[in-house]
Parts: structure tokens; sequence; C-alpha cells
């Protein structure tokens, strides 16, 4: 099955979630949120309760705060519609809510409570993406 019959992506906002809606121009219902295929249904995933995604082959697994999803789409297919200001991909194999970030070290970032490790390509673009104060010790 092709990505877009798994994962269906609508939109829709309210005040208190405007921030995280999608890039405008695009024709959906709801704007915060991807609907994904779990157990014969369309489950709604808004994007501020994903932690993290992780790609294993033709699988990736979806991590949000209360649950874990496991779907049969590559982690290029998700990288293609969730919003580039909210998710950025830090290894070959996990894309990151920036927003879920606690630290960053020069090997993984900590989202949530997990460790996530941080590819040595995608390291250089993450530092360059977030504010940083203090001793000049991050590159």
């Amino acid at each position: 099955m092709r990505f877009n019959e798994n994962v269906k992506e609508f939109v829709g906002e309210t005040a208190s979630e405007a921030a995280w809606n999608a890039e405008d121009g695009k024709d959906l219902l709801v704007k915060d949120a991807i609907f994904i295929r779990d157990k014969g249904h369309l489950t709604k995933v808004r994007y501020q309760s994903i932690l993290y995604l992780k790609g294993d082959g033709n699988y990736t697994t979806l991590v949000t705060s209360s649950k874990s999803y496991s779907l049969r789409n590559i982690l290029k297919d998700f990288e293609e519609v969730l919003p580039s200001k909210y998710f950025l991909r830090i290894h070959k194999s996990f894309i990151v809510n920036i927003h879920e970030i606690n630290t960053i070290s020069s090997k993984e970032v900590t989202v949530g409570k997990e460790k996530v490790p941080v590819g040595r390509t995608y390291y250089p673009i993450l530092i360059n993406s977030i504010q940083k104060l203090g001793s000049s010790g991050f590159d």
C-alpha cells in the first residue's frame, strides 16, 4: 500500500494550536495532525504529541507521549508530509519533534525521556538551527 493510502493529512485549527498548523496553501481539513492506519481505523495523531519517528527498512515507528505505532511506511514518506518547521531529521533513521528536545550532545539528543542518536552529518544542521548561549564548545 502506498503512503497516501495509509496516512492521510488533514487540516484544522484552534486559536491555541495555530502555531502547530502545517504549511499554508494545502487544501486539507486538519492542519495540526496526521491520520495513521491503526488496527483497521484511521487514528488522529496531533503533531504536538509526536516525540520522534524511527525508520527501520520499510517500517517506521511513530512514538508519541502515550503510545507507539508501527507503520508500514518508509521514514522519507513522513519527512515529506510533516511540517519542517516542527520536525527535523537528525539521523538516517530518526526524525524528532524539535519542541520535545531537552538536551543535545554531538552523539545524541534527549527527547522526552528517550535518548535518540544524532548522525554525524546531521549534527551541524541541528546545531545551526537552534539558539545557543554560553561557551562556544558546541561545534
